[in-house]
C-alpha cells in the first residue's frame, strides 16, 4: 500500500516515473518496450550460445568474426532497400512480419542443431539469412519509435531503447552461461551421445524462439493512428536518404562522425583480452570485470540520456559523450591496475552510449516521416559497418604494434571527433 512506502522512496519513484521512464506512460511504447526487452534478451542469449557452440565444434577462434560478418553484411548491402521498405509499408505490419521471420528462423536453428544437422557452414548460411531479415527489420524498428510517443518524449524513448538493449546485452549472455552450466552439471544424466554443449545451445535457441512471442503479442496490441488506412510514403528511390543527408550537411556530418566514433571507440572490447593478459598480467576474472565495467557505463549513459536529454542539450551531449569515451579509452591505456582500468572502461561505455543514443534521437527528430526509414537505414548501416571495420583493424594493429599504442591511437581518433563536435557546438552557440 502507498502509505507503507517511505516518503523519500515515494518521491524517488515519482521522479523516475516522471523523468527517466516517462515514455512508459504511453500505452503503445510501454507494450513495445516490454516486448523488446524479452526479445532482445533471447537474441543475445542465442548469439552467445551460437559462438560458443561453433568454437566448441571447430576449435577455430575465427568463427565468431565470421558469424558477425554474416549477420551485419546484409545490413550493409541491403540497408537502402530496407529503409525504402520501411517508408512504404506500415511500420507495425513490417515489424510484425520481420519478427515472425526471426521466430521461424530460431525454430529452424533449434531443430537443425537438436538433430545434429547443423554443420558450421550451414549455420553460417542461416545467420546470413538472419542478416537479410535484419536489413528490413532494423530500419523499420528505428523509424517506428517516433510513432509510439509524442515528439517531446522521443529523446527519452530512444534513451530507454538504449537502456533495454544494453540490459539485454548483459543479461542474455549471463543466462546462456547459466544454461550451459546447468547442462554441464546434468551431463551424467543426459542420454548417451548427447553433448552437454549442444544440449545447452539447443535450450538457448529454443528460449530465444519463445522470446519472440512476447514482442509479437506486444505489436498486436499496439494501435498506431493512420495505419489502418495503409498510408504509404511518396514513391521515391531507396537512395533518397543519401540525398537527404547530402542536402542537410549537419545531419550528414553527424552520421559520418558516428562512423569515426564507433570505428575508434567500440574496438575497446576487442582489445580487452590482450590488454588484460599482456598489459595487466591478469586472468579472465579481471577481463570479466573490465567488460562488465563497459556495460555498467553504457547503462549509466542510457539512463542519463533518458533522464536529462532534451533537444536543446543534444549537441552538448554529443560532444560530452565523445569526449568521455576518448578520456576513458586514454585512461585505460595509462592504467596500471584493474581498478583504474575498470574506471576507464566505465567512462568509455558511458560516453559511447551517451553519444549514440543522443545521435539517434537527433536524426529521428530532424527527419520527416516520409524519408525517416531510408535515413535511419543509413544510420543502421553506419553502426553495422563500424563493427567489422573497427574490430578487424584493431585486432591487426594490436598484433603489429601492441595493445597500449593501439588504445592511445583509438583515444586520439575519438578525441578528434569530440574536438570537431565541440567546434560545431561553439559555432552554433555564436549563431544564436
Amino acid at each position: 500500500m502507498t502509505h507503507d512506502v517511505p516518503p523519500v522512496a515515494r518521491g524517488l519513484l515519482a521522479a523516475l516515473r516522471d523523468t527517466t521512464f516517462r515514455s512508459l506512460r504511453h500505452r503503445n511504447y510501454r507494450r513495445y518496450f516490454l516486448g523488446q526487452i524479452v526479445s532482445f534478451t533471447g537474441s543475445w542469449m542465442q548469439s552467445a550460445a551460437l559462438m560458443w557452440l561453433l568454437y566448441d565444434r571447430t576449435g577455430d577462434p575465427r568463427w565468431p568474426a565470421w558469424l558477425l560478418v554474416a549477420q551485419v553484411g546484409p545490413t550493409l548491402l541491403l540497408g537502402p532497400w530496407g529503409g525504402g521498405l520501411a517508408d512504404r509499408v506500415p511500420k507495425r505490419r513490417l515489424v510484425l512480419t520481420t519478427q515472425s521471420a526471426f521466430l521461424a528462423h530460431a525454430v529452424l536453428l533449434t531443430l537443425l542443431v537438436a538433430t545434429d544437422l547443423a554443420t558450421p557452414p550451414l549455420v553460417l548460411g542461416l545467420m546470413a539469412v538472419s542478416g537479410v531479415i535484419q536489413a528490413a527489420d532494423l530500419p523499420a524498428r528505428l523509424a517506428f519509435v517516433p510513432d509510439l510517443v509524442p515528439r517531446e518524449d522521443l529523446i527519452n524513448a530512444v534513451g530507454l531503447n538504449s537502456l533495454l538493449f544494453n540490459s539485454a546485452r548483459a543479461l542474455g549472455p549471463a543466462l546462456a552461461a547459466g544454461v550451459f552450466a546447468a547442462t554441464a552439471a546434468a551431463a551424467p544424466h543426459l542420454p548417451d551421445g548427447v553433448n552437454p554443449v549442444t544440449a545447452g545451445a539447443v535450450a538457448c535457441f529454443a528460449l530465444n524462439a519463445v522470446s519472440y512471442l512476447a514482442v509479437l503479442l506486444a505489436l498486436r496490441g499496439i494501435d498506431v493512428p493512420g495505419e489502418a488506412g495503409g498510408r504509404r510514403a511518396a514513391a521515391g528511390s531507396a537512395w533518397d536518404g543519401v540525398r537527404y543527408l547530402r542536402d542537410h550537411p549537419a545531419l550528414g556530418g553527424l552520421v559520418l562522425m558516428t562512423l569515426v566514433v564507433c570505428v575508434f571507440g567500440w574496438p575497446l572490447l576487442t582489445t580487452l583480452p590482450a590488454y588484460t593478459r599482456q598489459h595487466l598480467g591478469r586472468d579472465e576474472t579481471t577481463y570479466s570485470l573490465l567488460v562488465s565495467a563497459v556495460g555498467a557505463g553504457a547503462l549509466l549513459g542510457a539512463l542519463t540520456t533518458a533522464t536529462f536529454g532534451t533537444p536543446g542539450r543534444r549537441w552538448a551531449f554529443l560532444t560530452a559523450g565523445a569526449a568521455a569515451a576518448a578520456a576513458g579509452i586514454l585512461a585505460v591505456s595509462f592504467a596500471d591496475g584493474a581498478v583504474p582500468a575498470a574506471v576507464g572502461c566505465a567512462a568509455a561505455g558511458f560516453g559511447l552510449i551517451l553519444y549514440l543514443s543522443t545521435g539517434q534521437s537527433t536524426v529521428q527528430l530532424a527527419v520527416p516521416d516520409a524519408t525517416r526509414g531510408r535515413v535511419m537505414a543509413l544510420w543502421a548501416m553506419t553502426l553495422s559497418a563500424s563493427a567489422p571495420l573497427g574490430h578487424l583493424l584493431a585486432g591487426h594493429a594490436v598484433a603489429g604494434f601492441g595493445v597500449v599504442p593501439v588504445l592511445t591511437g583509438m583515444a586520439a581518433g575519438v578525441g578528434a571527433a569530440a574536438a570537431a563536435l565541440g567546434g560545431m557546438l561553439a559555432w552554433r552557440a555564436r549563431r544564436g
